[in-house]
């Protein structure tokens, strides 16, 4: 499917369940996103809107042919801004999956991308993920846990909320543009967040 970005190419649902490559991540968003883990370290699924957004089917899925490290960063930009203009920030469950194919040492890349542009996410309200099958992020209530590692390199955009100050507490930037965000409701969410924190020491 067409789409006004360069390098990226839309898979609707069926045609992703068709494609060797997103047939598996599908399988890691049921299996294992969509689904309680005992090292997670709280109760529910490993991702609470994973459920949700797909029966919504509010996933987009998209392979990004880029052969260049600059190539895959400036298409993510383009991502950015269309992602905000396409759909309500307010919509928790809108999640657009990036795949790229074209890079060489795609997890390299996806590392890279993914740092030199989180704060440019964040600024708009907006949050960006790396995913691969090695990622070490340990998860929140589990040093131990890896929620991060997906059988694909993958990138993840999605909307803010209110829970992602868990991956913002260490930025003063990133807590800035979180509390503009959500006010007092995300001044709430702060301090039971370090409530939190501070109990699981």
């Amino acid at each position: 499917m067409a789409t006004g970005l360069s390098d990226s190419e839309r898979l609707s649902l069926e045609e992703a369940s068709t494609d060797e490559g997103f047939s598996r991540i599908l399988g890691w968003i049921e299996h294992f996103l969509c689904a309680p883990n005992t090292e997670l370290g709280r109760l529910g699924d490993v991702c609470p809107f994973a459920k949700t957004a797909m029966l919504k089917r509010s996933v987009e899925f998209y392979r990004n042919r880029s052969s260049s490290v600059p190539g895959l960063l400036a298409d993510l930009e383009l991502h950015m801004e269309e992602f905000l203009q396409a759909g309500s920030t307010q919509d928790v469950y809108r999640c657009r999956i990036i795949v790229p194919c074209g890079v060489d040492d795609i997890v390299s890349a996806v590392e890279y991308v993914q740092k030199q542009l989180k704060p440019a996410f964040v600024e708009r309200h907006l949050m960006i993920g790396q995913f691969f099958q090695e990622c070490a992020e340990p998860g929140l209530w589990n040093k131990e846990f890896r929620p991060l590692q997906a059988p694909v390199p993958l990138i993840a955009i999605r909307n803010m909320v209110p829970t992602d100050i868990a991956f913002l507490y260490d930025d003063e930037n990133y807590v800035r543009a979180y509390l503009e965000k959500f006010g007092r409701r995300g001044s709430i969410a702060l301090r039971q967040f370090e409530t939190a924190m501070e109990a699981h020491k």
